[in-house]
């Protein structure tokens, strides 16, 4: 069976959640990752991007880039074109569900393909491959993401993440020795699903005072934290939240409230005014409730530098320069996404812009003939209710052409959304095509919260 890579795609800010229920049905532990023979640790260097982890993979020969993600089991690969081609191998079609209100999804399972990331090595892997050519996540990130692995990675190894390096260091369980540390704070992993979600605790700052979470590990979502409503625990949004468009999942978009909570105690740590989703009841439907209380994301996560021990069921967290960054949100109401290309003449080298991430993607883009050049072209994709964006009049599926007197095409994806999250009251002037005609609008940032 041959299967297609991903080739342009693109990257956003706006905290896109990506997270991942995989059914039960599929997860089966599959032959280890190993170093070669006496080597005892890697080095692994990786993008963080929309606060998630890009690790390139190479998948039987063909170089990927895989989302790094603790809320996962199982290898999955959403994006695919007619870039590069990888043959996976020995087949079978099943089923995956996810967050979301949709029906499953259609996969294809395979088996004995060869996983490679860094020097380590998973000669025998299981891959799922999906298979609706609408899950794919590239154009609302702005870089090329083909897929996800989790556990069966990180089961192998002690992984020493330093988010503000960007660099994982492996090594072998059995020869790994913790370093004293009076900066850190270690506790222990809670296993569920099949042994294979980590979970840790936190505490929530909340009116009626500290309450205590379980949240699970999700370095696959690029949202700070989700909270799951109960109001007999004291965990629900205060008044001063709005609703929006919280991510996709598998079976379709997610909506909830958004808001800032006024503290999160990890350990001695405590992070404040945090932003936090809390997404509607009908799209968590099929999490078991009963001792979690929602999702720890990368926004977080980033914040510190972490030993993440799955064979010894730990995890040390330690304070690093993202720790003190305030939590912002999208002042604008806008979210954008890549959506192909458009032919421009008359560009300049300097206006190029690469839509790749260094050493995951080559820094090139396909020339035309009569120096035409292809850029990226990009679209509004939701527009929130009552927001600075649609009380100006800015709509779902209009082509931005200009923001603030720059060509959207001389803008990558996140610089573009980047001008979202500054002050408030900065003034946004864009110009847009809508049904072929061409409109300029103009908004300030506003704050909600």
């Amino acid at each position: 069976m041959k299967v297609l890579s991903q080739g342009f795609c693109y990257y956003l800010k706006s905290k896109i959640t990506i997270l991942f229920l995989i059914s039960h049905a599929i997860l089966f532990a599959q032959k280890d990752f190993e170093l070669p023979l006496g080597k005892k640790k890697d080095k692994v260097r990786f993008e963080l991007a929309n606060n998630l982890i890009i690790v390139p993979v190479v998948v039987n020969g063909v170089e990927l880039s895989f989302i790094l993600d603790t809320g996962v089991g199982s290898t999955i690969i959403f994006s695919v074109d007619n870039k590069s081609s990888i043959e996976l191998k020995n087949t079978s079609k099943i089923y995956l569900r996810g967050l979301g209100d949709n029906e499953p999804v259609e996969a294809i399972k395979s088996m004995n393909n060869e996983v490679t990331i860094g020097k380590a090595t998973s000669a025998n892997h299981r891959i799922y491959l999906v298979l609706d050519e609408s899950i794919n996540f590239s154009p609302r990130m702005g870089f090329p993401v083909h897929g996800i692995i989790g556990y069966d990675f990180i089961k192998d190894f002690v992984l020493d993440i330093n988010y503000s390096k960007k660099i994982i260091n492996l090594y072998n369980p059995e020869s790994y020795q913790y370093k004293k540390c009076k900066k850190c704070y270690q506790t222990t992993l809670d296993f569920r699903g099949k042994k294979k979600r980590p979970f840790v605790k936190a505490k929530y700052e909340a009116v009626e005072g500290l309450i205590d979470v379980n949240l699970l590990l999700d370095s696959g979502s690029g949202s700070s934290l989700w909270l799951f409503k109960n109001k007999e625990k004291g965990i629900y949004p205060s008044e001063n939240s709005f609703r929006d468009f919280l991510g996709k999942g598998f079976s379709g978009e997610i909506y909830g409230e958004k808001t800032k909570i006024k503290g999160l105690h990890i350990g001695g740590f405590k992070m404040k005014e945090v932003t936090t989703s809390f997404p509607d009841s009908i799209y968590i439907q099929g999490i078991s409730l009963d001792n979690r209380q929602g999702s720890l994301g990368g926004n977080v996560l980033k914040r510190f530098n972490i030993i993440l021990d799955y064979p010894h069921k730990k995890i040390s967290f330690k304070k690093n320069s993202f720790f003190r960054k305030p939590f912002n949100y999208n002042m604008s109401g806008l979210t954008i996404q890549h959506s192909g290309f458009t032919a421009v003449k008359d560009y300049k080298e300097k206006d190029r812009v690469y839509l790749g991430l260094d050493k995951i993607v080559s820094k090139k883009t396909f020339e035309l003939l009569n120096n035409f050049v292809l850029q990226p072209k990009y679209e509004i994709m939701d527009v929130r209710q009552n927001s600075p964006a649609e009380l100006a009049g800015l709509k779902k599926g209009d082509i931005i052409l200009q923001v603030n007197g720059k060509r959207a095409y001389q803008y990558k994806l996140s610089d573009l959304n980047d001008l979202f999250y500054l002050d408030e009251g900065k003034k946004i002037r864009i110009k847009i095509e809508r049904l072929g005609i061409m409109m300029n609008y103009q908004f300030s940032l506003k704050k909600v919260l």
